[in-house]
């Protein structure tokens, strides 16, 4: 609540309220008046109240430019995009250079994965503030989701050179820099990300990551273990350093963190494939079918689960078992399935 409070001085100071005089000036009074009154309730968070002042403002005064901006921007808090849509619309037909009405109905467009037209109102943004780093942010959020990488990189870039203290930038840039593969990059931006915040578990897990697909398993379980530090209850995780160990050959830590996965979260088939992988590397291969049969029955078409118990059946020596696991995963476009049950055949 605090932020959006802070936002809407801020808004208020963009904007330079000035009511349009269309009307006498006791209804532009009274327009205000109402506006006000939707201002109160807004930080309040009484959105219905709200909404009804504000449509008396625009009732007054019908060219009320940024009583519709305001009407959006409760809209949008409620979730109807839609309506918030045409409201931030409604402003710029009678404001066409209202900064706010462009910024707001950009990220309804966001909000709704109509990432075209919200690229287009931030670059309306921009046109108008070249300077704005929010906007160039935003724009790159949405260039991000588009798999536009490159242009995403671009505008991350321009937000940082305009404030090269915003750890969430330097975030989202290492995210478009590892979604190109470029992980070195990447792990820079993650450094800069927790130099100015060092309490992000985001950018641990996201950099424990990019360590981990460079190979360099004792930096990525240090940055899991971290950001474990900060988020105890986070299930995720415990998985991927329990992927990391795994890899590494540390089975017995490997499974101690899927048991923890699994206390957290009861139903994660993919820890129980996993817990089983890794008990099949030690030799306990009635653990890993156990585990294995727990995915299958909380995922049906886990075909990887298929796979791994059919390989831990296999190893048991019960052939046939083995045979029917690596056909079911063949079906559901397991390839290495489809191999196994060929070499079965010969």
């Amino acid at each position: 609540m605090k932020v959006r409070v802070v936002f809407l001085s801020l808004l208020i100071a963009a904007i330079g309220f000035c009511p349009s005089m269309g009307y006498a000036q006791g209804g532009a009074t009274e327009a205000y008046n109402w506006y006000e009154q939707g201002r109160k309730h807004f930080d309040k968070n009484e959105y219905d109240q709200a909404i009804d002042a504000f449509t008396r403002a625009t009732t007054v005064q019908i060219n009320f430019a940024e009583a519709y901006l305001y009407r959006g921007m409760v809209r949008a808090e409620q979730g109807d995009y839609e309506r918030a849509i045409d409201d931030y619309t409604r402003a710029l037909d009678f404001k066409g250079n209202l900064t706010e009405a462009f910024r707001n109905r950009g990220r309804a467009y966001a909000a709704k994965a109509q990432f075209d037209r919200a690229i287009e109102d931030y670059s309306q943004v921009l046109s108008l503030t070249p300077n704005d780093e929010d906007a160039y942010r935003q724009r790159g959020l949405a260039h991000s989701r588009r798999n536009q990488m490159d242009r995403a990189i671009e505008d991350f870039s321009q937000a940082i050179a305009l404030n090269p203290k915003h750890a969430e930038t330097y975030f989202n840039r290492g995210v478009a820099f590892d979604r190109m593969g470029r992980q070195q990059q990447a792990i820079e931006d993650y450094n800069q990300a927790i130099a100015l915040n060092p309490q992000d578990s985001h950018s641990y897990l996201n950099r424990g990551i990019a360590f981990a697909r460079m190979g360099q398993a004792e930096k990525a379980i240090a940055d899991f273990s971290k950001a474990i530090e900060q988020k105890p209850n986070q299930p995720d995780l415990y998985f991927q350093r329990a992927v990391v160990q795994a890899q590494a050959g540390r089975y017995d830590l490997a499974i101690e963190d899927y048991a923890k996965v699994l206390s957290l979260n009861p139903n994660h088939a993919q820890a129980y494939n996993q817990r089983g992988a890794s008990y099949r590397k030690k030799g306990q291969l009635g653990k890993a079918i156990e585990d294995q049969t727990r995915a299958v029955e909380l995922s049906a078409n886990f075909g990887e689960a298929y796979y791994s118990r059919g390989q831990a059946y296999f190893d048991q020596g019960e052939k046939e078992k083995a045979r029917m696991d690596f056909q079911k995963a063949c079906i559901l476009g397991i390839s290495e399935g489809c191999r196994a049950v060929k070499l079965n055949e010969k």
